[in-house]
């Protein structure tokens, strides 16, 4: 009984938490587009955000394999600094390669401060030597933050 009547304030607090969150869509906010760069027959290298300040914006059940990461865009706060997860990666269409093949994967966190009206891309190149994404300015390609490199597997293999 008593830990019913401590269940109750706490979940009523919880909820009115939630609703103390302001909708991005109300405030002065930038637009955030994954893109994605098609490969061979199988494979699509996809650049999306992931998270945007500690929210998850990827759906709970991801995209059919041949809608992920394209034409994605997100919401984000403007006039104040945000924190963006960020990955790049080679997806397959075939599920053993997906399954059994390097996806030469490349992920970290931006932070930056977009303005209000802008459009903004996560872009990338994937490569078995290295592979790179970032944030640009869609109007003038200008990088936001930082990128973020992760060398490849063969970049570390020894040379013969």
């Amino acid at each position: 009984m008593r830990l019913a009547a401590l269940s109750l304030p706490l979940l009523s607090l919880a909820l009115a938490a939630c609703q103390a969150l302001p909708d991005v869509a109300t405030l002065p906010h930038a637009t955030l587009a994954a893109s994605h760069v098609d490969g061979d027959g199988d494979r699509v290298d996809i650049f999306r955000a992931t998270e945007i300040d500690g929210r998850g914006v990827l759906p709970l059940t991801d995209q059919p394999a041949k809608l992920i990461g394209k034409d994605a865009s997100d919401l984000v706060p403007a006039g104040h600094g945000v924190r963006v997860e960020v990955e790049g990666l080679a997806f397959y269409q075939n599920t053993v390669r997906r399954m059994f093949w390097d996806a030469m994967r490349t992920h970290g966190e931006i932070e930056f401060v977009p303005v209000a009206g802008a459009r903004y891309i996560v872009r990338g190149t994937i490569a078995p030597e290295e592979s790179s994404v970032w944030i640009e300015d869609a109007a003038t390609h200008a990088v936001m933050g930082r990128r973020i490199v992760t060398p490849g597997k063969a970049a570390s293999a020894p040379a013969q």
